[in-house]
């Protein structure tokens, strides 16, 4: 696959996770137009009601873009982010700057095209694909305790996760890392685009350094490849960003994202 077709996927395979958390909420509102994809969460947090340009090209205009985004989380009364692609949206990044957005975090964008090799798992581990409502609930309290790490309040997390059988979906393969029968970490691949991306990698912070991000990583990765994806790929954080290098996964872009706080709501 050349970079061009990489980075237009992974684009639309970005963008598909945000609606895709949007889904797990019954009450979310998904509206697409021009070009411009808004989710709004069903709460006012910023973390939930989001925007992000999808074209393959940088239109609309940053400042229309920023207007509607403005118009439609306002009106609301809600924060609301902004997902950046670096490599076509440097007009709307300086609109981010200039309207004093907070950034939250500049995750790189990393793709891998063959399979893992798995090493064995530390005594005590086993991992287990989750098909029912049980594992998601498994699935939702790892990713609500780990994230916190990253900034997302407990609080949010239980918005995000309320409902989390809305996550057993066909195109969606969760693993979950038990530790003596204990859910401890976890990760998600999600199937769109004709490629496969990963999301919500976490461990709880009892039972890190131990390579379990790093094997439930492996483990979907590979999974991908096994259904017949060409490439896997994900957006990093500040922690998984050094597992994903050594796993092999190569960066191809960079994924600012920008909040705006509602004072009323904050």
């Amino acid at each position: 696959m050349n970079k061009h077709d990489l980075i237009y996927l992974a684009d639309l395979n970005h963008a598909e996770s945000i609606r895709e958390t949007g889904r797990w909420k019954a009450d979310s509102e998904i509206i697409e137009q021009d070009d411009l994809l808004m989710v709004a969460g069903g709460d006012k947090s910023p973390a939930t009601n989001s925007a992000m340009r999808i074209g393959d090209h940088p239109r609309p205009p940053a400042d229309e873009i920023m207007d509607r985004v403005r118009d439609y989380f306002g009106n609301r009364e809600r924060g609301y982010s902004l997902h950046i692609r670096r490599h076509l949206d440097p007009d709307l990044e300086d609109l981010c700057r200039s309207a004093e957005m907070v950034k939250i975090s500049e995750s790189p964008g990393m793709s891998i095209q063959e399979p893992i090799r798995m090493k064995d798992l530390p005594s005590g581990i086993t991992i287990k694909i989750i098909e029912d409502k049980s594992g998601a609930v498994d699935f939702a309290s790892v990713a609500i305790d780990s994230y916190q790490s990253l900034g997302m309040p407990q609080k949010i997390g239980e918005k995000i996760f309320a409902t989390p059988e809305r996550m057993l979906r066909p195109y969606n393969h969760l693993v979950v890392a038990y530790l003596d029968g204990k859910p401890v970490s976890a990760a998600m691949l999600m199937f769109s685009h004709a490629i496969a991306g990963i999301y919500w990698v976490g461990t709880v912070e009892s039972a890190r350094k131990k390579g379990l991000a790093e094997a439930c990583t492996s483990f979907v990765t590979n999974e991908g490849f096994k259904r017949g994806a060409p490439c896997v790929i994900l957006q990093a954080s500040q922690f998984g960003e050094p597992i994903y290098r050594r796993l092999g996964f190569q960066e191809f872009t960079r994924y600012p994202w920008y909040m705006h706080f509602n004072q009323r709501n904050k």
